[in-house]
């Protein structure tokens, strides 16, 4: 069984602060995973040139989050620079509204990208920082942005039946603004020390932190074709906005019952060991996908979400907290989204959007469920060896 501290809980308006940062990062993102790459296809865009934009925008991801993580750790001002990010994306955002071609759409992209890198991994290291011995209740301080990510796919999956798909692009930039406003309330968590403190990069090539990094980058490879082309891949099986609406609310709905239950989980289960199950449900979800050819299937298949997304994020998250010292606890968090969200999804998305082009989306999964077997393996055959932060 793994070892939690069982300090102190965090005050209640302490939670509530963080679970807003979740919620509105998270539902800024249930209409713009689902909908914005279905948006670019209705604007005629191919599917090489939707991989291109994602693989680029991950590409600014992995170069930005690292940069602002190093800041945020050597100038001890993470409050700053994520207040900072927020309003100057949010601004910049507003592009979208003008931007209707291949090249105008991707050159917004790119500049949104460099302030919307290290969102994430700042409201994460807020977090593990915040909620400090308590890492067990940090699923349910997440899953907040899980609900309101099922409230936004379906809202819009619903407001598509009448409106434009350009209203897509509408409701992020609205989103974006009040994300930013909330973004006011998160207190510095940062310990004060030297003006200056340097981050060491040292701990980054320990073996079992390399190979962590290279199974998270291969896992989100491996949801190239699901995170860039499900939506996609439902309209040409048919589905309408409703279903497709109805698949992607599924899978947050799963992620959040294993959110829930984080803290029964990682209480019973060594990290490592509920991250090569994620691998495992991982290779079958995609193997599922490959041979599901009805639009309710597909659907069903989305319940495996809870496992492939929910339980591998909160592993990867707590791992990378218990392996990195306190100087370094935002550029970890930064490394490991640039490596995953970033890096792995780039190649994902730029690697299926060629698959997509050539030998359509149902091959595209074999190719997920391979480098998800691989990856799995990889993690586990360092576990076996007993190597450990």
């Amino acid at each position: 069984m793994s070892q939690q501290s069982s300090g102190q809980a965090p005050p209640t308006h302490l939670k509530v602060i963080l679970s807003a940062q979740y919620f509105m990062f998270f539902g800024i993102m249930g209409i713009a995973l689902p909908y914005f790459n279905l948006y670019c296809y209705h604007m005629k865009l191919s599917g090489f040139e939707i991989g291109i934009i994602g693989s680029s925008r991950s590409l600014l991801i992995i170069l930005f989050s690292l940069i602002w993580g190093i800041l945020a750790d050597r100038y001890q001002n993470r409050r700053f620079l994520y207040i900072l990010c927020q309003f100057i994306g949010a601004c910049l955002c507003t592009l979208y509204l003008i931007a209707d071609t291949f090249i105008s759409i991707l050159c917004v992209t790119l500049i949104v990208s460099v302030f919307y890198a290290p969102l994430i991994s700042f409201i994460e290291a807020f977090t593990m920082d915040l909620i400090g011995d308590n890492k067990h209740t940090y699923g349910m301080i997440r899953l907040w942005g899980s609900i309101l990510f099922i409230v936004m796919v379906l809202v819009v999956g619903e407001l598509l039946n009448h409106f434009s798909y350009f209203i897509i692009i509408q409701m992020i930039v609205f989103g974006y603004f009040i994300q930013a406003f909330v973004a006011i309330t998160i207190p510095s968590s940062q310990k004060k020390k030297n003006r200056k403190t340097k981050p060491s990069l040292n701990v980054l090539k320990r073996t079992n932190v390399v190979v962590y990094l290279i199974s998270s980058f291969l896992m989100l490879v491996s949801h190239g074709t699901y995170y860039a082309f499900s939506s996609i891949h439902l309209e040409l099986l048919g589905a309408n906005s409703n279903e497709i609406a109805i698949y992607w609310a599924l899978g947050s709905i799963a992620e959040i019952f294993v959110m829930f239950n984080s803290r029964r989980i990682f209480q019973r289960f060594q990290i490592e060991s509920v991250l090569i199950f994620s691998f495992a449900i991982a290779a079958i979800r995609w193997l599922l996908m490959f041979y599901a050819s009805e639009v309710w299937l597909v659907i069903l298949i989305q319940i495996l979400h809870a496992f492939t997304y929910g339980t591998f994020h909160m592993a990867g998250i707590l791992y990378i907290d218990r392996c990195m010292p306190e100087s370094t606890k935002t550029l970890g968090q930064a490394v490991n989204n640039a490596v995953s969200y970033g890096l792995g999804l780039m190649t994902g998305s730029f690697i299926n959007g060629y698959l997509f082009e050539t030998v359509g989306s149902h091959y595209s999964f074999i190719f997920s469920f391979v480098v998800a077997v691989f990856a799995g393996v990889l993690l586990w055959s360092v576990v076996e060896r007993g190597v450990k932060p």
